[in-house]
């Protein structure tokens, strides 16, 4: 029995301010070690309810924040960028008997919840398949789906649990901690939230309730960025059709086409602004 975990950084308990997020911040080396301990903690409980392999996408930053040696001996970690699959890399190398995502927070465009964003916090203000507004976690489950993997579990915040909740069928969310605004929070230590994390893996593998989250294609990614350059530049490519100022529209045959799409899109502003 295999299973996929897709982790993200912001949704870990410990993490509140963009201080946690990156190298050049005071309590990153901090927060990673928080991060790989979550991490490490689904794993052990995974492997004890039966999953032989498990499969991890570091799904934060520069894709590296996860400490390796800190990973048990059956995961496979994957690391760094690009990948044409982004935070789930890895699904297409089935089967699984479910995906988690551990540690993720609400979208851009959601008012609330910690550290809120989509994909590019900088560059993105809201992205939508057919027509609905994803945060990460419906483009991720959407990705696992295409695979007709199901998502079983989900953790991060109270409004990221409940953003995910209303997208996800049968999805088990754990809550880590209470959003009072996007940098400011209640939460558990980080010991109550492995017990916690433990016990909701557990369950999600023993009463999968999950079904594979599908969105049908072709699908018509829209994505609204926060100035207008990108949106002007990319309406020159003849696949892509502007909408308004701020946003353009990508029209994919698969979730593949749809992910490699936003990938391009991620890298291309990333490189063009170094």
């Amino acid at each position: 029995m295999r299973l996929y975990i897709s982790a993200d950084m912001e949704g870990i308990v410990g993490v509140v301010t963009r201080d946690h997020l990156a190298p050049d911040g005071f309590e990153y080396q901090r927060a990673r070690a928080w991060y790989s301990d979550t991490i490490a903690a689904a794993c052990e409980a995974a492997h004890e309810a039966g999953c032989t392999e498990i499969v991890v996408s570091d799904s934060h930053g520069n894709g590296e924040s996860l400490l390796i040696e800190r990973l048990p001996d059956y995961v496979q970690l994957i690391r760094s960028w690009p990948r044409p699959l982004m935070m789930m890399q890895g699904i297409e190398d089935g089967p699984y008997v479910g995906a988690m995502l551990i540690g993720y927070h609400t979208g851009a465009s959601n008012p609330a919840g910690i550290l809120a964003h989509t994909i590019h916090a900088s560059a993105f203000q809201e992205v939508r398949l057919n027509g609905r507004a994803m945060p990460e976690a419906g483009i991720s489950a959407a990705q696992a789906g295409a695979y007709g993997v199901p998502t079983l579990l989900a953790s991060g915040d109270d409004h990221a649990m409940e953003e995910i909740g209303s997208l996800i069928e049968g999805v088990h969310p754990v809550v880590l901690k209470w959003s009072y605004g996007t940098k400011s929070s209640r939460m558990i230590s980080p010991a109550l939230s492995h017990a916690r994390i433990r016990e909701g893996v557990k369950q999600a593998l023993a009463n999968p309730a999950g079904k594979p989250f599908v969105v049908e294609p072709p699908i018509e990614l829209d994505i609204v960025f926060r100035h207008r350059m990108p949106a002007e530049y990319l309406s020159y490519l003849a696949i892509v059709k502007r909408l308004d100022a701020h946003t353009i529209r990508f029209v994919g045959k698969s979730m593949d086409e749809v992910s490699r799409f936003i990938a391009f899109v991620t890298g291309y502003h990333v490189m063009t602004v170094m």
